[in-house]
């Protein structure tokens, strides 16, 4: 299977969308970036990022620099059985089989980051937003992403 930029890129863009309550009459800001990163050496393989964030060479090495440092943590914290809080997603295959995927969150610098991996692939869904944005909206909004990449259940690198 070979990855679509153009659709990948696509699907990452609607993400930023901001997240609309009415309930409460709650609108989020968007998020600042959607990125699917290798889970093996935290190179972007594909990006979107709000029309708030500058495209300049400046924020795009921020944000590469970002996705290594989170794909890092994400690494370690793969590796800790028990000693993180994460929350563990489950997802119903077409195959009646149960995945998961861990979704972890993270405060780095002046922002927050939500990450997870695509189920049985080597990519990893990275969320950055800002610091106002709340935990539990990037966890749902994460995990309904998830879904929407089924098609890249199992992908591997190379």
């Amino acid at each position: 299977m070979v990855i679509q930029s153009r659709n990948v890129r696509e699907l990452l863009h609607t993400l930023l969308k901001p997240v609309h309550i009415d309930a409460v009459s709650f609108t989020t800001s968007p998020l600042q970036s959607a990125v699917l990163l290798a889970s093996t050496n935290g190179s972007v393989i594909s990006f979107a990022s709000s029309d708030t964030t500058k495209q300049d060479n400046h924020s795009v090495n921020n944000l590469k620099m970002m996705s290594l440092l989170i794909r890092d943590k994400w690494a370690v914290d793969e590796s800790l059985v028990g000693e993180q809080t994460r929350y563990r997603h489950k997802i119903e295959s077409q195959d009646n089989e149960n995945l998961f995927s861990d979704i972890y969150t993270y405060e780095i610098e002046d922002l927050h980051a939500c990450v997870a991996q695509i189920p049985q692939s080597e990519l990893l869904l990275l969320f950055i937003a800002e610091t106002g944005y709340p935990y539990g909206l990037l966890k749902l909004k994460m995990q309904n992403a998830l879904l929407a990449f089924k098609d890249m259940y199992g992908y591997k690198l190379g």
